[in-house]
């Protein structure tokens, strides 16, 4: 039964048309945020029937599906779409959507690359894709959108739920309209990068002031976005702001200098390209700079991503669950190891032990936030690690909320001296 409920979430997903984009070199748009003033709200199954206290704001006597209002700008408009900032919620929490203006119910996105059904695994999907809107669901001043969960589709205890952290509605404009301009100066197309080095970009605005120049990447890193997905245009939003990204820099001149010490060696070529935006609310994405080389001086830093990873990739209650990462390499010649993980809830506030271990050796306990999502770098003594199949455990004593690790799972960074 369970299988043939995956085949038509996936089906229903597959119809939806849930194609997803994000600004390309030459757009113009404007993004409209709304962040909730207690830093999230939680959609519930409307016909979810378990009993909750009156104290909750997601019980059974409360409004669900609370209208949320965004004032949007469509003057000049051709195309719209909509990026979500989200907890996935309760494992296999479905129908995941929003409706704007009381229009058709468009899906919110899924990571990829799950060998089941996306619903099934723990994720933070962190604002990096979007879904479009048809301009005609929207209105030139005030919009209302809802959104929606559906019952739980596998590991199910009649309590579908999710949170919600910003959404975003992304507006983009006919080059007619009044926007910023510039161009990345360094590096140029087929430089080469060693460590920190400097990204610069000339900005400027017809009609206003530059605000700020938000620089971007295309390569292959940890899955920041939580989307599944390792190489891309590396970026996420927190509560609405960007983040993990290249860097932010609002004053001339226009520079910032990129951080990419644990960033790995890459097999292809590196992207970069800059978000400009004015006073007045709107943004330019300037052409891209290709071709670009990353070299670390005198180190190589490799990355091992997971495998075997649990669709409920969660513990509590003196219960254990692992993953696998094989290491290609020879540790004992590495100089540093580094494991880095998204999770939910990996602290408790009773003492009790959340933790991880690698090959049966404790790493850390207590490592993440309480209730909420976190990125968690963790510094890995060499000797536990081996050539070969490396296991990822996580344990827990706690008897309220699981740790969770978010998909696609932690990865190894290994420092090695160059070969």
């Amino acid at each position: 039964m369970r299988n043939v409920i995956n085949l038509v979430c996936v089906l229903v997903l597959l119809l939806a048309g849930t194609a997803f984009s994000q600004p390309g070199p030459g757009d113009v748009f404007r993004e409209f945020t709304f962040v909730p003033a207690g830093g999230q709200f939680s959609e519930l199954d409307p016909n979810c029937t378990r009993d909750f206290s009156q104290e909750h704001t997601w019980g059974k006597d409360k409004p669900r599906m609370v209208p949320k209002e965004i004032v949007i700008d469509l003057k000049g408009a051709t195309k719209a779409e909509m990026c979500v900032e989200y907890w996935g919620g309760h494992s296999g929490t479905s129908e995941q959507k929003f409706k704007v203006n009381g229009n058709n119910w468009i899906y919110i996105p899924q990571p990829k690359n799950t060998p089941t059904t996306p619903n099934c695994y723990y994720r933070t999907l962190l604002g990096n894709e979007a879904v479009p809107i048809p301009l005609e669901h929207l209105k030139d001043g005030k919009n209302i959108v809802q959104f929606f969960a559906g019952p739980q589709i596998c590991y199910n205890f009649n309590f579908g739920f999710y949170w919600i952290y910003s959404f975003t509605v992304r507006v983009y404009y006919d080059s007619s309209r009044p926007h910023p301009t510039g161009k990345i100066i360094t590096p140029a197309s087929g430089a080469v990068l060693g460590d920190k080095p400097l990204i610069t970009a000339a900005a400027s605005s017809s009609n206003s002031s530059v605000k700020s120049v938000d620089f971007i990447g295309c390569y292959e890193d940890f899955n920041w976005e939580g989307n599944g997905i390792y190489r891309q245009w590396h970026y996420q939003t927190r509560h609405g702001v960007i983040n993990k990204h290249i860097g932010t820099t609002t004053n001339t001149p226009y520079t910032v200098t990129w951080d990419n010490t644990w960033v790995p060696d890459q097999d292809q070529p590196i992207k970069i390209m800059a978000k400009i935006t004015d006073e007045n609310g709107i943004s330019y994405m300037t052409p891209v700079i290709e071709n670009i080389s990353l070299i670390h001086p005198d180190r190589d830093i490799k990355m091992y991503k997971p495998f075997d990873v649990p669709e409920v990739f969660g513990v509590r209650v003196k219960r254990t669950q692992s993953c696998k990462i094989k290491i290609d390499d020879e540790p004992k010649f590495a100089k540093s190891a580094k494991m880095l993980l998204s999770t939910w809830s990996a602290a408790t506030d009773d003492g009790s032990v959340h933790k991880i271990m690698i090959n049966g050796k404790d790493l850390a306990d207590n490592f993440g936030v309480l209730h909420n999502y976190s990125f968690d770098y963790l510094d890995v003594p060499l000797e536990y690690l081996k050539k070969g199949v490396n296991e990822v455990s996580i344990y827990s004593q706690f008897e309220g909320h699981a740790l969770e690790i978010n998909w696609p799972g932690p990865v190894l960074l290994i420092e090695y001296a160059p070969k």
